[in-house]
């Protein structure tokens, strides 16, 4: 018998199941499992974790509006049906509020958004994906950095901004030799990291009635990365991109494997002792050629010519950003002309420009509207 934990997030309800079975509940338990009420419309809240004392804090509030009052433990197991799947996860809350910075929270992590006021009836999505954080910078103070400075171009283009937040526990953002490159190489521990990507938007354009409009795309260093290989993986997705001072990106050969090539990867990812996914990667071809006639604007400082780690930038031809990028760009244009296209990337290089996303931010800017 399959018994459905409705509306519970993934490691309680691996907690629950299994005290059920063992026994292991004690008589006054501060814990409850409320049966999923589908007619309950309320939206997801944000909570501190830190100040949770129940388990009932951890259900999200669609699920808290079905909650049995009880003097005791009440354990409600509903045989699994139609409810055990992934409907049962609250889509992305999406905020319209014009002029304001947002931060929801997504069951697979948080986000910020911002909503100019000079949005058009039918606006374009922008979607930011930031770096590495800082040693001093949280992922969401990094992420929150990136959308600050780009206010002020969404409200003279009307664009709307997402911008995920990839944290360290499930998409490796600080430790891009670990889990694959984490979300640079589009992984993640519970969800993958594009498909997490394509949700937010997703959850945006059915607010706003875009259907599955293609959106803009930028990324700065390691969110570059991330750039590149969504590139070859969405193509369809993509209506321009720009990709500003990666160090790695998906090379054009099967000689080499994802996510540093077009070669097969089928290998296990261990995210920490206690989780290990199996991946099975199977680049398409076809892909990677849709991708080539994708406006791409690759924006690399001249003065951006540290020598990079050869563990970090395996299958690269080069050992600095620029040459890298370079060299990238001639192989992507000659892997289209082998198959009778004409590639749509250019490469921007910047005198007096290093690696920095707010010194090339202007650039980045003038590509995404550029003609």
């Amino acid at each position: 018998m399959e018994y459905c934990l409705s509306g519970i997030n993934p490691p309680f309800q691996k907690m629950l199941y299994y005290s059920y079975r063992s026994g292991s509940f004690g008589v006054g338990a501060q814990v409850v499992l409320s049966v999923y009420n589908a007619s309950c419309t309320s939206g997801i809240q944000t909570h501190d974790f830190k100040t949770m004392k129940t388990f009932q804090d951890y259900l999200p509030a669609r699920s808290r509006c079905g909650v049995l009052p009880t003097a005791a433990l009440l354990l409600s197991l509903v045989i699994a049906g139609s409810a055990c799947n992934s409907t049962t996860i609250p889509e992305p809350p999406t905020s319209l509020e014009p002029g304001r910075v947002t931060h929801g929270e997504d069951h697979y992590g948080t986000f910020f958004t911002y909503v100019p006021t000079t949005a058009p009836q039918q606006p374009e999505i922008l979607v930011l994906v930031h770096g590495t954080p800082a040693e001093d910078q949280t992922e969401a103070e990094d992420a929150e950095y990136y959308v600050t400075n780009w206010v002020d171009f969404a409200e003279t283009q009307g664009f709307i901004l997402i911008v995920p937040v990839f944290n360290q526990e499930n998409f490796s953002s600080r430790l891009g030799d670990h889990a694959l490159s984490g979300y640079r190489g589009l992984f993640g521990r519970e969800i993958n990291a594009d498909e997490w990507l394509l949700r937010l938007v997703k959850a945006y354009q059915q607010t706003l009635g875009l259907a599955d409009e293609p959106f803009y795309l930028y990324g700065h260093s390691a969110g570059g990365q991330f750039i590149g290989r969504f590139l070859v993986t969405h193509p369809e997705a993509v209506k321009k991109a720009v990709i500003s001072s990666a160090a790695t990106y998906p090379q054009p050969t099967t000689t080499v494997a994802w996510p540093f090539g077009m070669g097969e990867l089928h290998t296990e990812i261990e995210w920490d002792a206690d989780t290990v996914r199996q991946v099975d990667i199977v680049p398409d071809k076809q892909k990677w050629l849709a991708a080539t006639q994708v406006p791409l604007t690759v924006i690399v400082g001249l003065n951006d010519t540290a020598e990079l780690s050869a563990v970090l930038i395996p299958g690269q031809n080069g050992r600095n950003r620029f040459t890298i990028a370079r060299n990238w760009i001639d192989a992507m244009a000659a892997f289209a002309a082998e198959n009778g296209l004409e590639s749509h990337f250019k490469l921007e290089i910047i005198p007096g420009k290093g690696h920095s996303m707010s010194g090339l931010i202007s650039y980045s800017q003038g590509a995404l509207i550029s003609e």
